[in-house]
Order: structure tokens, then sequence, then C-alpha cells
């Protein structure tokens, strides 16, 4: 029997949920294996799955009232098909609640047919009661009535309103729950943002100029997905958010100059910097998966690149020899909770603990001092992550700071990224401020 595409999220989602796949790969997968790509179908697909994963707290908080039972101990496949009928029902208009609900069962009579009742029940119980459920006081308790209602886990939402206060935190979950823009990086490197900018409206896309970074595109409405376009063959772009390209501008290398990548993954940010040198200089970029090296390796191929050396270095261990003080940068992208990025991974609100802070801050803290070691005297070591968390990013630098007294914060005073830097010189990025993912950074300067 073929799957509905209700069906098809339901299975996505429980995948999500007890792996450690994301949302996006799983989906190109699916999209790939059911030949769903650019059609209606597929897009339903889409909507579903990245519209419970982004309400799944506001949802859970719903079912949970209309529920006899315990809902946490609800099976987990029963779980998500309630969640994707309920987000059918609250949050998308394409089909009458009526049909919805009908929809909802006939999933629950092939997954699991003994729960087809509770989900009818759940489901119609809802449209009887919608109006009279209650969220938490939003006077009496703001952290609660905020992870409920904008849909975050709580501890976060505690910690965000310890660092930002109630009403921004209020403006960034929102924010995290919207779909983000299309964002593309111009290879500068074979074609000028302008140029490519009129290509790709010839053929039919609507690209607008990115507000911060002067490398970017945002698309705004196509009928192919711009990987797919001669553009994307030819090496004229790359897919990379807006606050990622500005950390090659916290960089801002020029030609001739010796720069390490440090976790440098499949080389968004290498294939940046290289085309801001003018593809002259050496760029050693290192990281631990080998997988990520070769895809970095097509990918500087495609763009045109070639002064990208590459290195299988786990940071973790210690800088070998052989790179101790050699490069005038060391971009330092460290593995983190990535909470900026939540607008295009919310399963990761889902999955992440307080305690995985913790590790991650730990791994933060050992790599940025055994890379420090590959910075010449004069250089520089910029620090980045995609987390709004503190203990990821000031905590970091103020420890990395206090036991090497030879590096000094240094301030941003002009260029691209000067208006996003705030009085200690840090650099930030918002989502609800600035319509990209949330990024940090930090530019260190060996004395």
């Amino acid at each position: 029997m073929k799957k509905s595409i209700r069906h098809l999220a339901v299975d996505i989602l429980t995948q999500v949920a007890t792996s450690k796949a994301f949302a996006g790969q799983l989906l190109d997968n699916y999209l790939s294996a059911y030949n769903l790509s650019s059609t209606a179908d597929g897009r339903l697909l889409t909507h579903l799955v990245y519209g419970v994963l982004r309400f799944q707290g506001h949802l859970d908080w719903i079912l949970a009232k209309l529920c006899r039972g315990n809902f946490s101990k609800i099976d987990m496949n029963i779980k998500h098909n309630l969640r994707v009928g309920l987000f059918q029902i609250k949050f998308s208009n394409r089909l009458p609640a009526f049909a919805v609900v009908d929809e909802t069962v006939k999933v629950a009579k092939i997954i699991n047919p003994a729960s087809s009742g509770l989900v009818n029940a759940v489901l119609r119980n809802y449209l009887r009661r919608a109006r009279h459920i209650d969220f938490p006081s939003e006077s009496k308790n703001p952290a609660q009535y905020i992870a409920a209602f904008y849909s975050h886990p709580l501890w976060l939402v505690k910690n965000w309103i310890k660092t930002f206060g109630i009403n921004k935190t209020k403006l960034l979950c929102t924010a995290n729950n919207e779909i983000p823009p299309l964002t593309i990086r111009v290879n500068t490197q074979k074609i000028s943002r302008h140029e490519l900018q009129e290509k790709l409206t010839s053929e039919g896309f609507q690209p607008t100029a990115t507000s911060y970074s002067p490398d970017g595109l945002i698309i705004n409405n196509s009928a192919l997905p711009v990987q797919k376009t001669i553009f994307f063959n030819n090496g004229f772009l790359r897919l990379q958010d807006e606050a990622s390209q500005l950390i090659s501008y916290l960089v801002n290398p020029q030609s001739l100059e010796s720069i390490m990548d440090v976790c440098a993954g499949t080389g968004g940010k290498s294939t940046h910097l290289a085309a801001m040198q003018k593809n002259i200089g050496r760029i050693l970029a290192v990281d631990h998966d080998l997988r990520k090296i070769e895809d970095l390796l097509k990918d500087a191929a495609r763009m045109g690149i070639s002064i990208i050396e590459t290195k299988q270095l786990n940071l973790m261990d210690d800088l070998p020899e052989l790179l101790i003080g050699k490069f005038d940068h060391v971009l330092v992208d460290v593995p983190c909770s990535g909470l900026g990025t939540l607008r295009r991974n919310p399963e990761i609100k889902w999955r992440t603990t307080p305690s995985d802070i913790i590790k991650f801050q730990q791994i933060q803290n050992n790599i940025l001092q055994n890379a420090s070691l590959a910075v010449r005297k004069g250089g520089r070591l910029i620090y980045c992550t995609c987390s709004l968390l503190k203990l990821e990013n000031e905590d970091v630098i103020v420890n990395f700071l206090r036991s090497n007294r030879h590096f000094t914060l240094q301030a941003q005073t002009a260029g691209v990224t000067f208006p996003l830097t705030d009085q200690h010189g840090y650099f930030h990025t918002y989502p609800h401020l600035h319509n990209t993912d949330g990024f940090f950074g930090a530019i260190l300067k060996y004395n």
C-alpha cells in the first residue's frame, strides 16, 4: 500500500526523534526516493515535518490537556501522528479540519490500528474545546508561558531570559519558528554579485542582495532548486547563511596571507576566504572527518579554488609541531550546540540538554587552546559559533584570555562586521534582529 504524505511525515519525525539524523537530510532522501522533488506533495511533506518540529512544544501542551492518560508515555509513532494532525488543524489552512481528522485516523489505522479511536477522540475533542485550552499565565510564570506557547524547552527559555530579558526572548523564540530565507553566497572568484543576480533574474528567480554580507543573495522565489541550476554547476554560488558568510569578514584576509581553518567541515568558510584572497595565498583546512574533507575538495574544485590544502586532524589533540606559529590567521569554528540555527534545524532544541552545553564548552576550550598555537606573533585567532549561549561564547573567550595573556580581544572599529559588534568587541547576529542565523565571533590578536 502506498503511504500518504502524512504517513511519510510521521515516519520522518519518528526517525528524527529516535536517531541523530537531521530532518533536512531525511527529507532530501524521501523526496528523492518517492519522486516528490519540486512537487506540491513534496512541499506539503516539508511543510508538515518542519512545522511539527518548530511547534512541537506548543502542540504537546495542547495534546497533554486533551489526552486522558499520560501523553509523554504514548507510543512515538502515535504521538507524531497526533502532532501532524493537530499542526494541520491549528497552523495550516490547506485542508478543512474534519478532513484532517479523517486523514489522521487513516494513518493511525495503518501505523497502529488500536490507536485510531484515541486519535479520533483527541482531535475531535480539540475541535470542540480549542478556545478553552489555556497556556501558562504569562504574568505569573513568563518562562513557562514562553516555553509552551512559543515552543522552546524551558531550560533554554530560562537561560535566554537571564541573558536577553523577557521581551527579547519572546521575539527570538518567535523568529526561531519562522521559515528562514534561502541565502546563497556568490563565488566572487568567478562572478560578481550583480552579474549573478541578473543571471538568476533572467531565469525566473527573484534574488535580492543581503543586508550585511557583500557576497550574499536571498532567493525569494523559484520553481527550481538553485542547486540544480547551471549556475551552481558552474561554481558561481554556494548555499550559505548570511551570518556564516560574515565570519570570513572577521578574518578579512588579504592575498598572499596564510590561513588555517580549524574544523573546516565541507568548506563553506574556506572557499569564501580563498575567494576573498583572489585565490592567491595559502589556506590549510583541517577536520577530523575525512568525508567532509573529501566534500570540501570537490566543492573547491567546482568553485575554481586551488589554494586550499587539507589535512585530517583532530584539534582535541595537541597541534602537530610543524604547524606551530605558521599562520597569519587561524579560524576556529568550533563544534557547538547550533542553537543559533533553530529556524533551519528546529530538531536541535528538542535533543539538546544543559549537560550537552557543558560538554560542548569543554570541547571548545580544548580546541581553541590547541589551535591558538598555530598563530604567528602579530597574527589573529578568530573564534566563532552558531550558538546564542554565553557558556559557549563569551565564557570560552574569557577563560582563554585568562590563561593566554599574550592574546588580547581586538574590537572591530570599521568594516563590514562593525555594526554587528557589541561594546566589548564581540560579533553577534540574531534571527529576530538581522534575519540571519544566530552567530557569535571574537577576534583575538597575538601581541
